[in-house]
């Protein structure tokens, strides 16, 4: 090949490779879902479920993503489910339109507040994966030591009555619950034999309270309300007309519920008002 040839088949071959190059350049790169046109529902709770729930480092807990109903320009899928721990993603799971339970060792995430996230993988055709956020701030607190508490209920009785002979009876005394969910009465106290005559009814007059207290923590708590059994529009103070015959107030089938808050520091997490509440029956000894 003479030189003059040389240099020409040289020129031909770097037009060409530019010009590939060229083309490569031009051609459109996938673009990202808008997920502005995407509409994610779900119902999605934490277990153990209650609001007032801490938990410990030794703990597990579950996070239920179901009834999945997504609204989307056509083509647009929801290839999968993540969780996110404080933004970190810790699990994901493909999405077929069955429920998913997604299971979180809290010694993988440790202590403190934990903000989980349900976040949603979109995928389409031609186009590069996006996520939209399912469900957010679902906020867990999380502690080493987990803070105990103690709930003491009290009941203040006063009790009057008139005997068929004039007598007069003017009783008050206190009992305080000697156990979890139980607060004793003394039937010796509560009932009334006359030196002389009889009485047929005893007025009552009960007034509840409760002292409320950590048994292993810094947290403070309180008794925010006192209700007589489940009526919530009840004062402390309950009035009663009994038979003066034993097992006349075991018949009432009373109890109190006494709600409290927790609140305060503890392992550096301010915890708020978180509420607690406590069931205490009465029975008569």
């Amino acid at each position: 090949m003479n030189r003059l040839h040389y240099i020409a088949l040289s020129a031909l071959v770097a037009l060409t490779t530019a010009s590939c190059g060229s083309d490569d350049d031009d051609e459109p790169k996938p673009s990202l879902i808008d997920t502005t046109g995407v509409d994610i529902s779900a119902t999605v709770s934490v277990d153990p479920s209650a609001a007032w729930a801490w938990y410990t480092t030794a703990d597990q807990l579950t996070v239920n993503v179901s009834d999945v109903d997504m609204h989307a320009p056509k083509g647009v899928l929801l290839k999968s489910v993540n969780l996110l721990a404080n933004g970190t993603p810790i699990a994901e799971k493909p999405f077929s339109g069955d429920p998913l339970a997604f299971k979180v060792p809290l010694n993988t995430v440790g202590s403190g507040r934990l903000n989980l996230s349900v976040v949603g993988t979109l995928a389409e055709k031609n186009s590069l994966d996006a996520q939209i956020i399912i469900a957010d701030n679902l906020e867990q607190t999380v502690f080493n030591v987990m803070p105990d508490f103690e709930c003491v209920g009290r009941i203040s009785i006063s009790i009057k009555a008139r005997s068929t002979s004039g007598e007069l009876l003017d009783r008050t005394f206190q009992v305080s619950s000697t156990g979890h969910f139980r607060i004793d009465i003394p039937q010796s106290q509560l009932y009334w034999t006359p030196l002389e005559g009889t009485a047929a009814t005893l007025d009552v007059t009960m007034t509840a309270s409760a002292d409320v207290f950590s048994t292993n923590s810094t947290l403070a708590a309180k008794a925010t309300q006192i209700n007589w059994g489940y009526d919530h529009s009840s004062t402390p103070e309950l009035h009663l007309t009994l038979p003066n015959v034993p097992g006349s107030l075991a018949a009432q089938d009373l109890s109190i519920l006494v709600n409290t808050v927790r609140y305060g520091v503890w392992e550096g997490i301010n915890t708020g008002e978180t509420k607690l509440m406590y069931y205490f029956k009465l029975q008569e000894i």
